[in-house]
């Protein structure tokens, strides 16, 4: 992909590249899948048993009016069953089961893990996990009686000690309470208030009495008028009487003012100036009596009417029935009478009794007065005390509520037994869910680790990488040669014909170069460089100058590595004379300028290898043959030491056309790569693109990186894996000895 281009999205290329990385990792997603499995079944087999039972207790709140408060409630019933699954309340549990009660040793050795939480009822699910078979089937039960308990001890001490804490106060305010009322006492008692407030006491309800007697007398004068007429029945008046005389005030024993009776007085003669009630007076007449009475009245009546009509009034039954008339007639008179005077008596009693209040009112007020004025002495003398009275009940209605209000009536738990139980089968480990996790887990690893790996690679390891992130363009792909496929394995043999699929490669870097020149600049002097040594820039240079010279231009292929230049070894050359002795000892380079078998290809060596190389490439003498050289020469392709660390190969970019940088696929990190390039480019380099080397087709995700690249490679790809080989010079069995060196044909 050249750099500029937006990147595309995921294709099915992409998908293909994913299945290689797989692939390519396929040994390793087997191994991590049975390492999955083989700890699965370490941990099946070692482990320990865990047992389960869930436990259900039923839970009962009386809430209380704060509760109405959904967060108040539910922030109570969490913590509820934070205090219930606490961990001294487990060491509790473990002592009434007779276990230890070391925390660390419970949670190791019985008890792998408890959990409370609230069902869809409000009732309270305990999950209890443990190593015993025995032990989870008991733990529900003793755990909620030790939590009981634990609650109810501390409830009972702190109720103990506040009531403690309350009862010292209480004494307290006591003992000053009593210090304030025998203040207020000896005040009273100096100011003659308890016989003020006795006085007081009795008028104080003098008004009321007031207004009592004087309806009593409207209801007495209202009886009058109809007592005081002479036609009604003497029956009827004593009806009135009678209902009046119910509620009489008079009492057995009253002395009272003798009333003027007139002839209703049973004494005659003089009359005493007071009468003794007695109980004839304070009592009404006898209802039943009269009212019988006048029964037998209204039968006589009838009676008489009924024999004046048959008989004539001195007939003896007329008289019989008379007489026994006129008794009835004077016993009622007898009983109004009676009644009469009752009645008189309690009118002249409520009268002077009228009067004798309205003489005590002065008295009431002129108590009144007196009590105010005592009752604001003693506020003004005890103004600055405080309201013990109150504080002492504010401290018993506090009691009170620790007694009767407390948490003990407000929470009621009841153990209704174990929902589900598993002491006999483990839950844990389960051998399905086992291997299910083992498997997931070997699959995870299997796919990430692989996708990690090439996460955290670096290096560069495809074209399109380099060319997003350093703008340079791909030339092409070389990929990993087998050692006969190189240039002078054993030797090099000159006639022997190329790799036609190897020498295509090269093709396509050579027509990608030279479409680069045709825009830019046309490259004739050609510096292949690298970031680091062995990146394989030698061959490179070798196979891309064959190349030029296979399309007949006369090619020159130059070592300028003046330390440890490796070029005639490719030809089974020495490597002296060469380009060091040209440049230090000022020889004509056409007798060191060596043709070689390949028509239009020819070498020139290292020569002697110098420790100041760097000096012999700057100097003009160089430049100066670089000149000469293009007069001769179509293409000059040079061969130089690596980028970082040396200078060779920046200091020729102000002579040469360009530059081709080799990058080792799958080994050259990105770093070395970039700093590389940012070198070349201060010394002003011009780079026709880069070649990505010994791209191992073995992997399967690079050789999908070539086809895609290619897009003819796949009998190429078949071939190499299969093991086809073009055939060597020589067979490895008798290799012959190495040819003497051909001289040095001069260049005409």
């Amino acid at each position: 992909m050249l750099p500029g281009i937006k990147k595309r999205g995921v294709n099915f290329v992409d998908l293909v590249l994913y299945l290689a990385i797989m692939l390519k990792h396929f040994r390793l997603m087997v191994l991590l899948m049975c390492l999955a499995l083989s700890f699965g079944l370490f941990y099946y087999v070692y482990a320990r048993p865990v047992y389960y039972a869930r436990a259900l207790i039923r839970f009962t709140s009386l809430e209380r009016p704060v509760d109405d408060v959904k967060t108040f409630r539910d922030v109570s019933e969490l913590d509820l069953l934070a205090r219930i699954t606490a961990p001294h309340i487990v060491q509790r549990t473990a002592r009434r089961l007779g276990l230890e009660d070391n925390l660390r040793i419970i949670n190791s050795k019985y008890i792998k893990l408890l959990r409370a939480r609230f069902n869809s009822e409000r009732n309270i699910e305990l999950d209890i996990y443990s190593y015993s078979s025995s032990l989870v089937r008991v733990w529900g039960e003793a755990m909620l009686q030790e939590y009981l308990r634990d609650r109810d001890e501390k409830r009972d001490a702190l109720r103990a000690n506040v009531i403690q804490t309350y009862t010292n106060e209480m004494k307290q305010i006591s003992e000053k309470l009593e210090e304030l009322i025998r203040s207020r006492y000896n005040m009273v008692s100096s100011n003659q208030q308890m016989e003020i407030m006795l006085k007081l006491a009795h008028l104080r309800e003098l008004p009321q009495q007031i207004v009592e007697v004087t309806e009593r007398i409207s209801l007495l004068e209202q009886i009058r008028k109809g007592l005081d007429d002479p036609n009604p029945d003497p029956a009827v008046k004593l009806a009135l009487l009678c209902s009046l005389l119910r509620k009489s005030t008079l009492k057995t024993g009253d002395v009272v003012s003798t009333p003027d009776l007139g002839p209703l007085s049973p004494v005659p003669g003089p009359r005493p100036n007071t009468v003794v009630v007695v109980p004839d007076m304070a009592a009404p007449p006898q209802e039943k009596r009269w009212e019988e009475l006048a029964r037998q009245r209204e039968k006589l009546k009838g009676q008489q009417a009924e024999l004046s009509r048959k008989f004539l009034p001195a007939h003896p039954r007329m008289q019989e029935v008379n007489k026994k008339l006129e008794e009835i007639e004077k016993e009622i008179e007898s009983d109004l009478a009676t009644a009469r005077r009752s009645y008189e008596i309690e009118y002249v009693s409520l009268t002077n009794k009228l009067a004798e209040m309205k003489k005590q009112l002065p008295e009431l007020q002129k108590a009144l007065e007196e009590s105010d004025r005592i009752k604001q002495g003693v506020a003004l003398a005890t103004a600055g005390n405080i309201g013990y009275d109150k504080m002492y009940e504010e401290m018993a209605k506090r009691i009170s509520q620790l007694n009767f209000g407390s948490e003990k009536e407000r929470m009621v738990f009841q153990f209704m037994g174990n929902l589900e139980l598993r002491d006999v089968v483990p839950v844990s480990p389960n051998r399905m869910k086992l291997v299910l996790f083992s498997f997931l887990a070997g699959l995870a690893l299997a796919i990430g680790v692989p996708f990690l790996l090439e996460f955290l690679d670096h290096t560069v390891s495809n074209v399109e990488e380099v060319e997003h992130m350093h703008r340079l363009r791909g030339l092409g792909i070389v990929p990993k040669l087998e050692p006969s496929q190189l240039p002078g394995y054993p030797m090099m043999d000159q006639k022997a014909p190329p790799d036609r699929h190897l020498v295509e490669n090269f093709r396509v870097i050579r027509t990608n170069l030279l479409s680069m020149g045709a825009t830019v600049r046309d490259p004739q002097a050609i510096v292949v460089a690298s970031a680091m040594p062995e990146e394989g820039k030698t061959v490179v240079s070798y196979y891309l100058a064959a190349s030029f010279a296979q399309m007949g231009e006369k090619t020159l292929l130059i070592d300028a590595d003046l330390r440890r230049g490796r070029l005639h070894r490719l030809f089974n050359y020495r490597s002296a004379p060469g380009l060091s002795n040209i440049l230090s000892e000022s020889l004509n380079w056409r007798d060191i300028v060596r043709s070689t078998e390949k028509p239009n290809l020819f070498v020139l060596t290292c020569g002697k290898h110098s420790s100041s190389a760097t000096e012999l490439i700057g100097t003009s003498a160089f430049s100066e043959l670089l000149a000469e050289l293009r007069k001769e020469f179509k293409r000059i392709i040079i061969d130089t030491p690596p980028v970082l660390g040396l200078s060779e190969a920046s200091m020729m970019q102000r002579i040469v056309d360009g530059v081709v940088l080799v990058i080792w696929s799958g080994r050259t990190p990105q770093r070395y790569v970039k700093s590389a390039i940012e070198i070349l480019q201060a010394n002003h380099a011009h780079f026709y693109g880069f070649v990505l080397n010994r791209l191992d087709l073995s992997v399967t995700s690079n050789y999908y990186n070539y086809y895609n690249y290619y897009y003819y490679s796949y009998y190429y790809y078949k071939s190499y894996k299969s093991g086809e080989k073009q055939p060597a010079a020589l067979p490895p069995s008798a290799p012959p000895s190495a040819p003497a060196e051909p001289p040095a044909t001069p260049v005409t």
